[in-house]
């Protein structure tokens, strides 16, 4: 083991909360601090998935078409508000380049250096007693065009093979399908299974996380907001005013506010990190889907999660990064309720907005400032915030005691990551 060290992580996302945890089991002594409570933002509400096979950047030659149709509807799964869109610029024209197909097929190689390690992470997560309840296994991927799921099967077919995972199973049509998963609507002609896959309950991911970082004597101080940071003292904020704390290391882990108004880091505001707003709520049908149900010509997912199904989806870019809108979740019902009977009269509770970090690569930013080196950036997961947030603990990690990120075995190559 290294030398124990002095580490303060700023946030409490999923991606702080693994930091923090992958930190102190390994000897160094951690502060944690956010600025509302412990797994506040996007750590609760999403659709709870581990999914290497799925975890590629966003931005494809498909998503074009799909810009231009969130701009001009209010009725699509993305959303583009006509204010924000002078503040997306930046953001937006890096997001364009890297739709080119040979950018994809780079950013995609480079982000698998993580997602070789993904499940194991967990692993060792579950091994340390976390239970990764909630939820089970299996995505069953679905839609109302054989030949466009054929296509997507292809794609993560060759995606499992690349990572040494079982191949997902045959298309199934109509009443094959039906038989398989009762509670598909009719218009639904076909989907796969894809049987690796896990899903969880994030809430509870979150909760025992956090009971683990009490019992290794974490420091976790809620309300508690960056203002400042410097290579070796941060600049906090509470309601009895400023206060400085001193740090060996500091990991920066503030997801969607990574871009706010916080002294001292210009380099990660140069990263456009821009927040992509998402929705789910829960509904409790007559009978629950037996695994995790995706519609992927609809951009909807439901997943029976502790006894409920969570409808999670869309994604929004405006001003205000945590406005509810009940315009768009009732949008995102009508959705859902399209490819899933039995819920479109069934009353929605615990209905939720948060918002996502995304980069215009695709890719997360793991990386130490130039300027305060000390200083640990990890952030704009893009949606896979739970898939990568293990892995990329043990990555940051590695990089507070100094020695090179190592996944699956593997040496990776943190230059696609850096600031």
């Amino acid at each position: 083991m290294s030398a124990s060290q002095n580490v303060f992580v700023a946030g409490a996302g999923l991606i702080g909360l693994c930091t923090a945890y992958s930190l102190a089991r390994a000897g160094h002594r951690v502060t944690m601090i956010d600025k509302d409570e412990v797994g506040s933002g996007a750590a609760r509400g999403n659709a709870g998935e581990i999914t290497p096979i799925q975890v590629t950047p966003m931005p494809q030659p498909e998503q074009l078409k799909e810009i231009f149709r969130g701009i001009t509807s209010n009725r699509h799964y993305l959303g583009i508000a006509p204010l924000a869109a002078p503040m997306l610029t930046a953001f937006g024209t890096g997001f364009i380049y890297n739709t080119l197909p040979s950018n994809v097929r780079r950013n995609t190689q480079n982000l698998d250096q993580l997602v070789r390690g993904a499940f194991a992470a967990f692993d060792s997560y579950h091994a340390d007693g976390i239970s990764l309840a909630g939820g089970g296994y299996g995505f069953l991927n679905t839609h109302t065009s054989v030949d466009a799921l054929r296509a997507f099967r292809d794609e993560q077919a060759a995606r499992a093979e690349m990572l040494g995972q079982e191949t997902p199973g045959q298309i199934m049509l109509d009443g094959d399908l039906h038989d398989f998963e009762p509670v598909l609507d009719k218009h639904v002609r076909a989907g796969f299974l894809a049987p690796t896959e896990r899903y969880i309950d994030p809430s509870l991911f979150v909760d025992e996380v956090h009971a683990k970082l009490t019992e290794l004597g974490v420091e976790i101080l809620e309300h508690t907001e960056l203002v400042g940071i410097t290579n070796n003292h941060a600049t906090l904020r509470t309601d009895q005013g400023q206060t400085t704390r001193g740090f060996d290391k500091a990991v920066v882990a503030t997801g969607a506010w990574t871009t706010s108004a916080i002294a001292g880091l210009a380099e990660a505001k140069k990263a456009h990190v821009t927040s992509g707003t998402g929705y789910s709520y829960h509904v409790q049908p007559d009978r629950l889907p037996g695994h995790l149900l995706a519609s992927i010509d609809r951009k909807t997912i439901g997943v029976p999660m502790s006894g409920t199904l969570r409808v999670v989806g869309l994604m929004d870019f405006s001003t205000k990064i945590e406005q509810f809108s009940k315009q768009r979740i009732d949008h995102l019902a009508s959705q859902a309720s399209a490819f899933i009977q039995g819920i479109a009269d069934k009353p929605r509770f615990d209905e939720w907005t948060g918002p996502r970090p995304m980069t215009p690569t695709g890719l997360p930013i793991i990386s130490p400032m130039k300027t305060n080196p000390n200083v640990i950036v990890a952030t704009g997961h893009n949606m896979h915030g739970l898939s990568l947030g293990p892995v990329t603990a043990e990555v940051v990690v590695s990089m507070v005691e100094g020695k090179p990120g190592v996944v699956a075995g593997s040496q990776i190559d943190m230059r696609p990551f850096a600031l």
